[in-house]
């Protein structure tokens, strides 16, 4: 059975992992992780060791033959997908871009500032997605936040956005664009199945949420951020309830 296509862009830390096990809970629906990771392959919670798609150098050697082998790996789904972040695979994102029958899920975190405290603590305890409360580091590290690294960090990301939508907007292509805020509402993951064309179903999370306390008590200096933040588009997100 040849199956359909839909692949999800995203910067890291902004629900991509949530957003893949959401989707792959749905019976009509596989939906892979990172395949093009540089670390690993990282294919779907339920397919792991099941799958033969070969090693990270051939991956590498022949990327566009890698994908077809992707793309054939669901058996009786209706719908195969995987997601991208931000700086993997230049080629092979600038392919799907412009593949017209690959479905374009845009997935952002309105949130820049909770997005930058998630990447620097997922870099100190090496967590990047966890699906086992036994697995997470339960003593969360406190980070420090510089403001010109975090408006910088916001502008890349704003960047990678913006290149996406011209691309998508000037080729005249559909796509659909989602907030991680958004992501465990039933009407917005009804929203999501209706583009990918499949029927309406309930949709657990299989990921965990790694950082859910009020970003002052993740945050070193919290009073001094403020205060420097104070006037800038960043100082509400700093407040902004909890993870």
């Amino acid at each position: 059975m040849s199956s359909s296509r839909f692949v999800i862009l995203a910067a890291p830390r902004t629900g991509s992992n949530l957003l893949c096990t959401l989707l792959n809970g749905h019976p009509d629906i596989l939906c892979h992780h990172e395949v093009f990771n540089p670390e690993g392959i990282f294919v779907a919670l339920d397919q792991r060791g099941s799958l033969g798609l070969g090693s990270l150098a051939a991956r590498d050697a022949d990327p566009f033959a890698f994908l077809e082998h992707v793309w054939g790996s669901g058996e009786r789904q209706l719908l195969v997908g995987f997601k991208m972040t931000s700086g993997q695979a230049p080629a092979v994102v600038a392919h799907l871009l412009q593949a017209r029958e690959v479905k374009k899920i845009v997935l952002r975190r309105k949130n820049r500032v909770k997005t930058y405290v998630s990447t620097l603590i997922a870099a100190k305890t090496g967590q990047w997605e966890v699906y086992s409360r036994a697995e997470l580091v339960h003593e969360r590290p406190r980070v420090r936040v510089n403001p010109a690294e975090l408006r910088q960090h916001a502008e890349i990301n704003q960047a990678f956005y913006d290149a996406i939508r011209r691309s998508l907007e000037g080729s005249g292509q559909a796509f659909l664009e989602v907030e991680y805020e958004d992501l465990l509402s039933v009407q917005e993951q009804q929203r999501v199945l209706a583009f990918l064309g499949v029927r309406p179903a309930a949709l657990e999370p299989a990921s965990i949420k790694q950082n859910p306390e009020d970003l002052r008590h993740l945050i070193l200096d919290f009073s001094d951020l403020d205060e420097q933040l104070r006037g800038t588009s960043f100082s509400d997100e700093l407040h902004e309830g909890s993870d």
